[in-house]
C-alpha cells in the first residue's frame, strides 16, 4: 500500500474512533464540543479529500497514530487567533451597515405584518 493511501486510512480509523468516543458524550455536553467537532470534522475532510501530499509530508504525519488529533490540535489552536477578527468584523459590517438589503429586518413597533 503507498504512503497516500496509508495516511488517508489511517486518517479515517481516526475519525472514526473520535466519533466512536462522541457518541458517550451526554446531550449537554456534545454543546460544550461542537467547536472540536466542527475542527475535527473540517480537517478529516481536507485531510482526506482536499490536499495532496509532499513525500516528506507523507513521512512525518505516518509517524503518528492519530495525525488527525496532531493537526487539529494545530487547526484549533490557530483558530484561536482568528477569533480575535470578531470584533474587527462586527465593528466593519456596523459601519457600512453591510446586509441591510440581504437579511429580514425586525418590525418597527406597531407595524403591521407582512
Amino acid at each position: 500500500m503507498d504512503k497516500n493511501t496509508l495516511l488517508i486510512n489511517r486518517i479515517h480509523r481516526n475519525f472514526a474512533d473520535y466519533k466512536a468516543k462522541l457518541l458517550k458524550v451526554d446531550g449537554e455536553g456534545i454543546f460544550e464540543k461542537a467547536e472540536e467537532i466542527s475542527a475535527y470534522t473540517q480537517v478529516h475532510r481536507n485531510m482526506t479529500k482536499n490536499y495532496s501530499y509532499e513525500p516528506e509530508e507523507l513521512d512525518y504525519l505516518l509517524l503518528f497514530q492519530n495525525p488527525l488529533e496532531v493537526v487539529t490540535d494545530q487547526y484549533q489552536e490557530e483558530f484561536r487567533y482568528a477569533e480575535n477578527m470578531l470584533a474587527l468584523i462586527v465593528a466593519r459590517i456596523c459601519d457600512k451597515q453591510e446586509g441591510l438589503g440581504d437579511y429580514p429586518l425586525t418590525k418597527k413597533h406597531g407595524e403591521p405584518e407582512r
